[in-house]
């Protein structure tokens, strides 16, 4: 996956969090980051890649939004590895 399809991948993912409250707000809860401040982040590619960590991070959400999106279930990685970075390590999913 390149770097192009792995930004379209993660603004998809994050119309699928503002799809549902409870998706985002976990998500915002998670990430500390503000509703007003979505739109900046967003074009940034660690806000990208953001997006993907949490997503990798919640098994039930990931396979929810590769089902939705009907990509494969390793595309959200894959594209989270094309984006760079160092990859989120801590499982935020326990908080």
């Amino acid at each position: 996956m390149n770097s192009e399809d792995a930004q379209i991948l993660a603004l998809h993912a994050l119309t699928f969090l503002l799809e549902d409250s409870q998706r985002i707000e976990g998500f915002l809860r998670m990430t500390g980051i503000e509703p007003h401040d979505l739109r900046e982040m967003v074009a940034e590619k660690h806000g990208q890649a953001a997006i993907l960590d949490y997503l990798l991070g919640n098994e039930t959400l990931l396979l929810a939004f590769t089902a939705e999106e009907g990509c494969h279930d390793q595309d959200p990685a894959l594209a989270r590895k094309a984006l760079g970075g160092r990859a989120m390590t801590q499982d935020w999913t326990s908080a």
